[in-house]
């Protein structure tokens, strides 16, 4: 089956290609800014789906689309409007999705973006599978090393998540690559909810990084949907790796 893999460069991206190749598909892969050097069985091309630019040829002849390309910064730019002109590309291929767990529920703008590019997905009639993810391992490990990294660790008091791993993910996704469209797939949930400040505690203790830690309140609708697990789905724990294990995994020679 001929797969192409928007987004491939990143972290996702990395962890579903080489499990496609494995299984027998022709895959291309795709990088925003530059070609990516593909490894043997793929290959790599240079697209854009903010500006549309290599997007007709990365997807000619695919017949799954793996759609993960994404910019927190630039949300409506590149998902919503990006998407927008990726469907005017696409033809009768089928659509595989990657989103958030809560992007319905939660009033974070990034996933009210999110949202928007799920429905933009809905509305254009083709075959298409939407799947949505709790935060990756990745993800929230690169957002605690920062909050740890001053004199004091800072957190935000209350907030909630439930990680799961990239491998996980990957091998979610892969297996929705071998099926029929599904419209809405059910969550990829991380096996556990655990409160920003274990995070964080675990981390500096898998690092080697002491500091005293400080849970800083915050308020609003956002602060409040984080401290609420919208962005959870307890009912959905599918991954296996657990954030313990991902950390060993992570600092193994340290």
């Amino acid at each position: 089956m001929k797969v192409t893999i928007l987004g491939g460069t990143g972290v996702m991206g990395k962890a579903l290609a080489p499990s496609l190749v494995v299984a027998g598909h022709q895959v291309t892969i795709t990088g925003r800014t530059q070609s990516p050097d593909p490894r043997p069985g793929m290959r790599g091309l240079r697209a854009d789906i903010g500006t549309g630019e290599g997007v007709a040829e990365a997807v000619a002849g695919a017949e799954v689309v793996v759609h993960l390309a994404s910019d927190p910064e630039r949300a409506d730019e590149i998902d919503v409007e990006g998407t927008r002109r990726l469907l005017e590309q696409t033809g009768d291929g089928h659509m595989i999705y990657v989103s958030i767990v809560g992007v319905d529920r939660h009033p974070l703008p990034y996933y009210r973006a999110k949202q928007a590019t799920e429905q933009l997905i809905e509305r254009a009639g083709g075959l298409f599978t939407i799947v949505r993810a709790t935060q990756w391992h990745d993800f929230l490990a690169y957002r605690v090393d920062r909050m740890t990294n001053g004199l004091v660790a800072r957190v935000p008091s209350g907030y909630v998540y439930q990680p799961i791993d990239r491998l996980d993910v990957a091998k979610g996704i892969a297996a929705l690559v071998e099926s029929r469209p599904q419209g809405r797939a059910p969550d990829l949930a991380g096996p556990e909810v655990l409160g920003i400040e274990h995070l964080a505690r675990t981390y500096m203790v898998a690092k080697g990084r002491s500091r005293p830690l400080l849970q800083i309140p915050k308020f609003g609708p956002v602060a409040k949907a984080f401290r609420d697990g919208h962005h959870t789905n307890p009912d959905r724990a599918v991954g296996k790796i657990t954030w313990a294990e991902h950390l060993d995994r992570r600092f193994a020679d340290s």
